[in-house]
């Protein structure tokens, strides 16, 4: 029994769809820039890759006005997937048979930040009653359901940047316990608000502004120059479904999650990762062993390349206790999300798209501000330009979050 991917749906600095997601991609099109949002001169960080979506112009007006940013991007997203992926539900899956499975960290901040400003300013009775359930990271899970009748199992989950990742598996794994038919599983971040972006900041994992470098220069994955991530927004969700079951339907079946690996490093403080890389590496070889394969296997790695310094030189490490050295030289690693920025929540999601896209279109896109490896960065890295996939079967997706929260996801395509 097997899991497979019909549909994916995404808004995206790119823009709406999983075409230009791809498009910029795969041509290195950078598309952070300066926030023009709210005020950031005084951040230390004040580049972000900033989705153009209007929900105004997609969403009944009462709707928006009720809930978040995040909320938003997720119900157009979940729609696009369902659309590309060819399924209604109660048509193709019974409402009670289809499932949600969502990746968030921060919640709605920009909702959450008007109502407490009216608080302070106007005191309680200005308070919007719809803060509430606004909000809370679970908001866009059950906005989700309500926006397509949605009656199956539903989840939100909170693992700093590896939550969309861990979402995806918590979908395989309801489909493979027979728990739904379908389940539509992803991400979402929208974390450009003057508090949300101040939490982001004091996290120590931006890149800070320098003055030597563009906006869009200064996210830089494994680069000698890395000094941190360049943050973004967006929504990628998956249609996933049992491989009979798409089969059965006629689906268009664009890839399949053939494994996954999980684990956490248990080291302190919470705020870095485990040194060595051995905790990283077993989640590596964990997803490939799931998927009945070994590293030499593997054609490309779309690495979590946050541009922390110590989480760059890290992974290369988990690369190499997982699979040996010289097969992890071998591996072609790319992180493409310097592009468009680290989409936390929906980062791990929007890599397994690119990911699908690269294996059948046989192109490996690159990383965008890769000139120069870092020191202890012994890998075969994918930069300047998009690089030919050859015969790509099996790509490595790598995500992890604060505390040592680490999710491997193995594609087949």
């Amino acid at each position: 029994m097997s899991v497979v991917i019909t549909g994916i749906g995404a808004v995206t600095p790119a823009g709406t769809g999983t075409d230009p997601l791809w498009d910029s991609a795969r041509e290195g099109v950078p598309r952070v820039a300066a926030i023009d949002r709210f005020d950031a001169s005084e951040y230390a960080t004040s580049a972000a890759g900033q989705a153009d979506f209007d929900a105004g112009a997609e969403l009944p007006s009462r709707f928006v006005k009720r809930t978040d940013r995040f909320t938003h991007l997720s119900v157009h997203a979940v729609r696009q997937a369902l659309a590309d992926a060819r399924v209604t539900v109660g048509e193709e899956a019974s409402a009670e048979r289809t499932g949600v499975m969502v990746g968030n960290i921060l919640g709605g901040w920009e909702f959450a930040e008007r109502e407490l400003r009216h608080l302070w300013t106007d005191g309680p009775r200005a308070v919007s009653p719809y803060q509430a359930t606004a909000w809370f990271p679970a908001a866009p899970q059950g906005n989700i359901c309500i926006d397509q009748g949605i009656k199956g199992p539903a989840r939100t989950f909170v693992a700093d940047r590896a939550s969309g990742a861990y979402a995806l598996i918590g979908g395989a794994e309801a489909l493979l316990r027979d728990r739904a038919d379908i389940v539509i599983a992803g991400g979402v971040e929208a974390p450009l608000s003057p508090y949300g972006w101040l939490c982001m900041e004091t996290s120590g994992l931006g890149a800070k502004s320098r003055g030597s470098l563009a906006p869009h220069e200064l996210y830089r994955p494994f680069d000698a120059g890395h000094g941190g991530s360049v943050f973004g927004e967006g929504a990628v969700f998956l249609v996933m479904e049992r491989r009979e079951h798409a089969e059965r339907r006629g689906a268009r079946i664009l890839g399949e999650l053939a494994g996954w690996g999980v684990s956490t490093d248990g080291y302190m403080p919470y705020y870095t990762v485990e040194p060595t890389g051995q905790i990283l590496g077993r989640a590596m070889r964990t997803a490939t062993e799931h998927a009945g394969i070994s590293g030499g296997d593997i054609g490309a790695v779309f690495a979590h390349g946050s541009g922390v310094p110590f989480e760059d030189v890290t992974e290369g490490y988990a690369l190499h206790e997982a699979f040996g050295p010289s097969i992890a030289r071998q591996l072609p690693v790319t992180a493409p999300k310097s592009g468009f920025g680290h989409l936390l929540g929906a980062a791990a999601p929007a890599d397994v798209a690119l990911a699908l896209r690269a294996m059948r279109d046989g192109v490996l896109p690159p990383t965008v501000n890769l000139e120069r490896p870092a020191p202890g960065i012994d890998l075969d890295l994918v930069a300047g330009q998009a690089r030919p996939a050859g015969d790509c079967e099996h790509t490595l997706v790598v995500s992890r979050g604060l505390g040592g929260v680490n999710a491997c996801l193995l594609l087949r395509r």
